[in-house]
């Protein structure tokens, strides 16, 4: 299910966006039809064992919020799709996921 609020329920943070990669790419899609305003992502690694951290290879974007919404949220779909990409290759870290902690204007 991919309503905004089943994708919040998903989250691995109670206080931030951080979702996997179909999650990521159908709340962008909800964002550019509700013209919520994108700010830029981040990647978090998900561990075995359920802990989070932050990626050292994935930084994701700068802050997008001069950028129309349509080029801000293109941007960062563009780029959470080449990251994945990159990450199905070679993880950067071996028995982790790769996570992607969406901005938004709230």
């Amino acid at each position: 299910m991919y309503s905004l609020k089943d994708i919040k329920e998903r989250s691995e943070s109670e206080d931030e966006l951080v979702v996997g990669y179909s999650d990521a790419i159908k709340l962008l899609d909800i964002f550019e039809q509700n013209n919520t305003q994108a700010h830029g992502w981040e990647g978090w690694l998900k561990s075995e064992d359920g802990k989070l951290s932050h990626s050292q290879k994935y930084q994701g974007t700068s802050d997008l919020s001069a950028l129309p919404n349509t080029s801000a949220i293109s941007l960062i779909k563009s780029t959470i799709m080449r990251a994945h990409a990159e990450w199905q290759e070679k993880p950067e870290v071996s028995n982790a996921c790769l996570l992607f902690c969406i901005t938004i204007n709230t």
